[in-house]
């Protein structure tokens, strides 16, 4: 019985429209809300990797952390950061090759990118982040340098220095100079007959008794 009591129903609600020739009336159509513009609102700054090195010989590298806060330097959660290593030359790529990962940021806005290697290739090169939520965006430029070993030779050099560069060798030298013109100087000073034996060394000058 329902299945022919739903025809002469919905041909009962279109007889006032058919007796009189009008035509039913259009469904109205919902249009999509235009996208909001997006503004470029959000800071991001690195916490850890800009200016950092990497040592392919040992596989070590360094952390790359980023922060994204908003105009009010308040901390973004959920915002979506990508990390994107350059296609060519030195550099890096997360698993599979991929030259880009995309992390959420935690509560205090944080998000890094992990699972990465640098590549065989050395140099300086840039990361470029960029940070979205909702229609704010933003972004940074992370600057890394692959090295072959990161070795500490500067400051070892530094911490070892020769025994001359150091200040006081530098100061008992020059009181020792002092000390041996000093000598001089009063062993000419003596009688005009008498010979004394002038000996002269380092420090404080002594003087023997005539002969």
């Amino acid at each position: 019985m329902r299945r022919w009591l739903s025809p002469l129903i919905a041909a009962l609600l279109a007889w006032p429209n058919i007796a009189t020739g009008q035509q039913p009336p259009p469904t109205p159509q919902i249009k999509p809300m235009a996208p909001l513009p997006t503004v470029k609102s959000l800071r991001v700054t690195a916490l850890a990797g800009n200016g950092e090195m990497n040592d392919l010989e040992r596989r070590v590298m360094a952390p790359l952390v980023v922060q994204v806060v908003d105009q009010n330097d308040r901390p973004i959660e959920g915002a979506d950061v990508v990390f994107r290593f350059p296609l060519g030359g030195p550099g890096a790529s997360f698993a599979d090759q991929k030259n880009s990962k995309t992390v959420r940021t935690n509560l205090q806005g944080q998000a890094a990118a992990t699972g990465w290697t640098a590549n065989g290739q050395v140099g300086t090169f840039q990361i470029h982040v960029t940070a979205s939520y909702g229609n704010q965006i933003g972004e940074a430029t992370i600057s890394m340098t692959n090295v072959t070993r990161i070795t500490r030779e500067g400051k070892t050099s530094r911490k070892h220095r020769s025994w001359y560069a150091s200040k006081w060798v530098k100061i008992g030298a020059i009181a020792g100079a002092a000390g041996l013109v000093a000598g001089i100087v009063l062993a000419t000073r003596g009688s005009g007959t008498s010979t004394r034996t002038v000996t002269i060394s380092p420090g404080s000058p002594s003087v023997g008794a005539p002969h």
